[in-house]
């Protein structure tokens, strides 16, 4: 939930801007004068009365998901000043990470001045007190910019999310290195930073996704949160899967299972568990990954039945079991079982997840090439260029790519009608195909 303690006219002036409305549609929204707008917008430090207030709160929670991202983002950058640069970390984890990534030029993140390993040089008197207000309003944007990239890809969220680390949180802190409740903050960044380098991950801006994911986990390590910790290993062993590393794939996953042994919940289990049998498949080891497949199957029923609670960034569920079976399905060659498991798992995709609809419904396309079934891989491969033209996601593009070459073998009608679907999307994405263009 979204947490003002107390509106002012510069905060009730992000808000009209982050709504993308004029002073009089903002008026009218709120039942107000147009001039108490442009007073808000003229004594920037002027308090609404109470009941004002009450409006402006429903205003901000009634407001789409990512106007109310943009809010955070204009009102931090109101409040904290210019954003300075995120210094380069150096130190490696002792869980498991890979060396230290290079800053990767596609993501502007210039060197700055020295300081504590991933936070800012903030000045002496920007420091104040870290309020409950603070924790939450972090947890809050995090679940905002979330939400975002589910349905809209990384490369939707990613500016946001990185401006607002730098400008929200590392300046927090910075400022609370010695703060007796410095360890909340210090978690609620380091799955915030999780969740940033997913979303460059899927950007296709691997160096900073390992950057991020690395950062994350010395942060987890720091106030020794286990559970996040492997939380994070196994996002590492996913990004090392996909880059052809598959011996670091395994060891990842496993010391994702390592480090939670004595406290994983069944959740946690399935969880490390179907990301070790991905590393696994991909290694082509069948008979590891059928072990660890039915470690992660055992562990899904006792997800509900168990009553232990799970943090809310552990969001791994029976249709992500499904998802990661017909990956491992896939890259093992059994492709009816990946057919079969892909389609389990579309059906049970989470409303607003448009990015996982679209990989599960590439996993039923690609068995089904493979099967020879050139109708059916179709209609699947349509579904994913639907779901595609809502997303800004490098992964899903590739994807979408990936397919059309495949079917661009295939010199039928059917054929040719997909490949001028995906070749438009690609075409508006920037991501003209190498062979000649569908007409």
């Amino acid at each position: 939930m979204d947490v003002i303690t107390s509106w002012t006219g510069a905060r009730a002036d992000a808000l009209r801007q982050a709504l993308r409305m004029t002073n009089e549609a903002f008026a009218e929204r709120l039942g107000v004068a147009v001039r108490t707008v442009a007073y808000w917008r003229a004594r920037s430090g002027s308090v609404p009365q109470p009941a004002m207030q009450e409006a402006l709160d429903t205003a901000l929670s009634q407001a789409p998901e990512l106007a109310r991202a943009q809010f955070w983002l204009i009102l931090a950058e109101r409040e904290r000043g210019p954003v300075a640069p995120l210094p380069p970390l150096a130190a490696a984890t002792r869980w498991h990470t890979d060396r230290e990534p290079a800053c990767c030029s596609s993501h502007p993140e210039p060197s700055g001045p020295p300081g504590e390993e991933g936070t800012l040089v903030v000045p002496v008197a920007a420091i104040r007190l870290v309020t409950p207000g603070d924790l939450a309003r972090v947890r809050s944007m995090r679940a905002h910019l979330k939400a975002i990239d589910n349905a809209h890809g990384g490369d939707a969220a990613l500016p946001m999310a990185v401006t607002y680390l730098r400008a929200e949180i590392l300046p927090l802190l910075n400022a609370h290195r010695r703060d007796p409740a410095a360890r909340s903050l210090i978690e609620a960044t380091a799955e915030y930073e999780h969740d940033v380098g997913w979303m460059a991950y899927d950007a296709g801006k691997e160096d900073v996704a390992e950057r991020y994911f690395a950062i994350a986990l010395r942060r987890a390590e720091a106030v020794e949160n286990r559970l996040l910790a492997g939380r994070i290993l196994a996002a590492m062993s996913h990004q090392a899967i996909h880059l052809g590393r598959f011996r670091r794939g395994i060891e990842l996953a496993q010391g994702a299972r390592s480090v939670t042994a004595s406290i994983a919940t069944p959740r946690a289990v399935a969880m490390e568990a179907a990301m070790e049998a991905c590393a696994h498949a991909a290694a082509g080891d069948s008979r590891q990954c059928h072990r660890a497949l039915d470690e992660a199957a055992h562990a899904v029923p006792l997800i509900t039945v168990s009553g232990e609670p799970d943090p809310e960034w552990l969001d791994f569920d029976e249709g992500g079991f499904w998802g990661h079976a017909a990956r491992a399905y896939r890259d093992l060659g059994e492709l009816g079982q990946a057919e079969a498991s892909a389609r389990k798992a579309v059906t049970l995709c989470l409303p607003g997840h448009g990015r996982t609809r679209a990989q599960r419904y590439t996993i039923r396309a690609t068995a089904h090439l493979r099967m020879g079934d050139l109708d059916a891989a179709v209609s699947a491969a349509e579904h994913v260029v639907s779901e595609a033209w809502n997303l800004h996601s490098g992964h899903v593009f590739g994807e979408v790519a990936q397919l059309a070459d495949a079917i661009a073998t295939f010199k039928t009608p059917v054929a040719s009608d997909f490949l001028a679907q995906a070749d438009q999307l690609l075409a508006a994405r920037g991501r003209l195909p190498d062979r000649p263009r569908a007409r």
